[in-house]
């Protein structure tokens, strides 16, 4: 899958806090962090590491949003990419999860999610074959593009981390480890 020949740290982080769902009426891909999401990508811009290549995020503003210190700090630009956004409860592709298929709509609608996010992010790996970047996207497609990577890879699932945290995808020549990180270290 990944056909990297060095060594890849991708970082995932999934958006910081946001302002609640139901609390919103406008655009979903408006809505804002929160306070708290606010000050999660503050620290978060603090804690990376210099060296970070490129920042990729999903265009949703809450995902953009927790990148923006972290993408200001390494001096790049927070790049959207659509195949990061949320898999909104995993209800495509429409004709494969609903009608004869919706007993396992949402098992193929999370594939369909994972499939779409892993894309991104072996295409984003081999970009920066020997770098260290940073993705940004929502806490549906994330679990479902570990689990796929997981399974692909035969590799451990990370401990789950909260909003303001991320999981490291290491890659060396061929093999992935993913680890659950918070500010503060490993999970």
């Amino acid at each position: 899958m990944f056909a990297n020949s060095g060594t890849v740290v991708l970082d995932l982080v999934p958006h910081c806090s946001s302002s609640p769902r139901e609390e919103w009426s406008g655009d979903d891909d408006l809505r804002p962090l929160s306070d708290e999401g606010t000050r999660q990508a503050r620290v978060l811009g603090e804690v990376f590491p210099p060296g970070i290549d490129a920042v990729y995020s999903s265009p949703a503003l809450r995902c953009r949003q927790s990148v923006t210190p972290l993408a200001a700090s390494a001096g790049v630009p927070v790049v959207a990419d659509d195949r990061l956004r949320e898999a909104r409860g995993f209800a495509e592709p429409a004709a494969w999860t609903e009608g004869v298929f919706a007993p396992v709509g949402p098992s193929l609608g999370g594939a369909w999610a994972a499939g779409r996010a892993v894309g991104a992010l072996v295409e984003i790996a081999a970009r920066h074959d020997g770098g260290h970047v940073v993705a940004c996207s929502h806490g549906d497609a994330i679990p479902a593009a570990l689990a796929y990577l997981s399974a692909a890879h035969d590799c451990a699932l990370p401990r789950v981390v909260g909003r303001g945290s991320w999981y490291r995808l290491r890659l060396e020549h061929g093999r992935l480890t993913m680890t659950g990180m918070r500010p503060s270290g490993p999970a």
